[in-house]
C-alpha cells in the first residue's frame, strides 16, 4: 500500500487560507474518488472539497473551525500501490509542519520591559496623584496637547482649567481633579497622548493620592533603556518592513491572531497572494525580532514600556508613504505644519479606508415638493426663531431610514465577529469651520420635530465655528450627513466615518429636464450619494434604503407622517 497526502487547495484567486467548516469522514473510514469529504469556508464562499483518490483515511491534521494555508497537508490516505504521492522519506513532513505551529509563540516575553522607578516620596507627608489621558468620546483612542493653562511648580485648584486637548472631532478643556501642586509634565504642546497615558502629575495632601509605593508614575522625558533582546531565531530572518498604505490584507482569523500575539499588521510584510499577511507571516515576525518592532515614527525604547508618554498604541494607524520629491531651485516650495485637527481628521480617514471596503450609489430625487414646502413655511419659521434649511428635512428623512434600515445603525466587531446594534437615533452633520471638519450630532433626531432639528441644526452649527463643541456633541452618532450642495458639488463619494457604517452625501438642487407621464418638464432634482460599508450592506440593501429616501424627499408630506 502507498501513502497519499492531499494539501489545502487554492480555491480562488487571493485565497491564501480557509477554515475548516465540516469533515465528512473520519479516521478508518473507506472513500471513493470524488465523493464528499470537506467543507471549506473563506470570505467569499462555502466549497465541498471531494476525495482525490479512491483510499482509507489514515489521518486528519485539523478539525472543524481550524484555520489552514494552502499548502498544508489537511489529510493523509491509505491507497493502492503505486497511486501515493508520498516518499518514505517524507513521512514525517505534515508531523514537522504541525510541531513549526506549536513552536510559534513569540520569544521575546523572556526580555520584559524594565519597570518604571518609583516616585520620590514628597515631603511632609503629602503623596502624588497622576492624572491620566481621558476618553473624550467615543472611540476617541487618542488626542494632541493644544495648550498647558500649567507649569510645574504651579498650585492649581480642584476644577480649574488644566490642559486644552484637541482631537478630529473637538477641543476640550480638561480641568484639574484635585488641588495639588504640578510636579511633573510628561507632554508637550503638540503632543498625540493616547487614552491612559499619565498627562501630569501633582502633589496633593495626605489621603488624596493615587500612587501606592510600589506603583510606578509615567516616565519622565528621558528615555526608557530598552530591553535585552532575545537571542534570535537563526531560522527565522525579520520580514522587511511592509508599506501598508495600502489595506492591510489579512483573514479576520489572522487579525485576531495577531492581535492576541501582540503583533501589529501594519508591521508585518505578508507572503501570501497580493501581499495577504497568513498566519505563518506573524509567526515569522514574532520569531524573528522584537516583539513590537520599530517604526519609522515610534523609538524602540518607546515601543518597550506602555506607559511611556511617546509610545503609540498597538492599533495606531500607518501613514507611511515613500519620501516625498525634493525641493529644486527651478521648482521651489514652502512648507505648512498640519493642525491637530487636520492631522486627527488625516488619520481617522486612513483608518475609515482601512477598516472599511466601501460601495457607493447615487440617485437623482425630483424635489419641487420640497422646495415649494419649505418655502411655504421658511417664514413660520423664521417668526419662531427657527432657520428652516433643506438639511432639516434630509435629517428627519435620514432619521426615518435609520428606524427602517437598523443595519444603518450598527457598528462592525471583526474582533468578535459580530454586529453591533444602536438603540437610539443620532444623526452626525459634517460642519465645514475655518479650524477643519467637525461632526456634531442631532440627538433622537427620530423623535424630534422638523422645528427642533432645525433648530438644534442652527446651534450645533454656531458651537463648531466658534471652537465649542464638546466631546459628547460628537459622540454616539448613529450616522451621519455631509453636504457639498451648498457650494455647487453635485454626485461625489463621501468616505464612512468610523465607526459607522454608512455616510449620506448631499449635493446640489439644480434645474434639469426630466421625463413625468411621458412628457419632459424642467424640474428641481437633488443629488444623493450614500457610502455603505460593504462588510454588512450589500448593494440591494443600500439601493432600496436610497429608494426609500426617495419616496421621503420626493413628498415632504409624508416624511412628515412617517416621522
Amino acid at each position: 500500500m502507498s501513502k497519499y497526502e492531499f494539501k489545502m487547495p487554492e480555491l480562488g484567486e487571493g485565497m491564501a487560507e480557509g477554515t475548516i467548516g465540516e469533515w465528512h469522514v473520519k479516521v478508518g473510514d473507506t472513500i471513493q474518488k470524488d465523493a464528499d469529504m470537506v467543507e471549506i469556508e473563506n470570505d467569499k464562499s462555502t466549497s465541498e472539497i471531494p476525495s482525490p483518490v479512491d483510499g482509507k483515511v489514515t489521518k486528519i491534521n485539523f478539525e472543524k473551525g481550524d484555520d489552514v494555508t494552502v499548502g498544508q497537508v489537511l489529510i493523509e490516505f491509505e491507497v493502492a500501490e503505486g497511486q501515493g504521492n508520498v516518499d518514505g522519506s517524507a513521512e514525517a513532513k505534515n508531523d514537522a509542519s504541525d510541531a513549526s505551529e506549536e513552536s510559534s509563540a513569540p520569544e521575546t516575553s523572556a526580555a520584559p520591559a524594565a519597570s518604571n522607578p518609583a516616585p520620590a516620596a514628597p515631603a511632609g507627608g503629602a503623596e502624588i496623584y497622576q492624572f491620566k489621558m481621558p476618553e473624550l468620546g467615543e472611540g476617541m483612542a487618542e488626542g494632541t496637547i493644544g495648550e498647558w493653562h500649567v507649569k510645574v511648580g504651579d498650585t492649581i485648584a480642584k476644577d480649574a482649567d488644566m490642559v486644552e486637548i484637541e482631537n478630529d472631532k473637538s477641543t476640550s478643556e480638561i480641568p484639574s481633579p484635585v488641588d495639588g501642586t504640578v510636579t511633573k509634565i510628561n507632554f508637550e504642546k503638540g503632543d498625540d497622548v493616547k487614552v491612559g497615558q499619565v498627562l501630569v502629575e501633582l502633589q496633593v495632601a495626605a489621603g488624596q493620592g493615587n500612587v501606592e509605593g510600589d506603583t510606578a508614575p509615567a516616565p519622565a522625558q528621558e528615555p526608557v533603556p530598552a530591553p535585552a533582546k532575545a537571542a534570535p531565531v537563526a531560522t527565522a530572518p525579520v520580514p522587511a518592513a511592509a508599506d501598508h498604505s495600502l489595506p492591510v490584507l489579512a483573514m479576520p482569523a489572522v487579525r485576531r491572531y495577531a492581535r492576541e500575539k501582540g503583533a501589529d499588521l501594519t508591521k508585518i510584510a505578508g507572503t501570501g497572494h497580493h501581499g495577504q499577511i497568513l498566519k505563518a507571516d506573524v509567526d515569522a515576525f514574532l520569531a524573528g525580532g522584537a516583539k513590537a518592532a520599530p517604526a519609522a515614527s515610534v523609538a524602540p525604547a518607546a515601543a518597550a514600556a506602555s506607559e511611556t508618554p511617546k509610545a503609540k498604541p498597538a492599533v495606531a494607524v500607518s501613514v507611511e508613504q515613500p519620501a516625498l520629491p525634493k525641493a529644486t531651485p527651478a521648482w521651489p516650495e514652502h512648507e505648512e505644519k498640519m493642525t491637530p485637527v487636520r492631522r486627527a481628521t488625516a488619520k481617522a480617514m486612513i483608518r475609515s479606508v482601512q477598516q472599511a471596503p466601501m460601495i457607493t450609489v447615487f440617485e437623482d430625487v425630483v424635489v419641487d415638493k420640497l422646495w415649494d414646502h419649505r418655502k411655504k413655511y421658511k417664514e413660520l419659521a423664521k417668526d419662531h426663531g427657527v432657520h428652516l434649511t433643506f438639511m432639516a428635512y434630509m435629517t428627519k428623512a435620514l432619521a426615518v431610514i435609520l428606524k427602517e434600515f437598523p443595519i444603518f445603525n450598527s457598528m462592525v466587531d471583526m474582533a468578535d465577529e459580530k454586529i453591533v446594534y444602536r438603540d437610539y437615533i443620532n444623526v452626525g452633520i459634517a460642519t465645514d469651520t475655518d479650524r477643519g471638519l467637525f461632526v456634531p450630532n442631532i440627538k433622537h433626531a427620530d423623535s424630534m420635530s422638523l422645528f427642533d432639528i432645525a433648530k438644534q441644526i442652527s446651534a450645533n452649527t454656531a458651537k463648531a465655528k466658534d471652537g465649542k463643541l464638546s466631546g459628547d456633541d460628537m459622540s454616539h452618532t448613529s450616522m451621519s450627513i455631509t453636504n457639498i450642495g451648498s457650494i455647487g458639488g453635485g454626485f461625489f463619494t463621501p468616505i464612512v466615518n468610523w465607526p459607522e457604517v454608512a455616510i449620506l452625501g448631499m449635493g446640489k438642487i439644480v434645474q434639469e429636464p426630466v421625463v413625468e407621464d411621458g412628457e419632459i418638464k424642467v424640474a428641481r432634482v437633488l443629488k444623493l450619494s450614500l457610502t455603505c460599508d460593504h462588510r454588512v450592506i450589500d448593494g440591494g440593501t443600500a439601493q432600496r434604503a436610497m429608494n426609500r429616501l426617495h419616496e421621503l424627499l420626493s413628498d415632504p408630506e409624508l416624511l412628515l407622517m412617517e416621522g
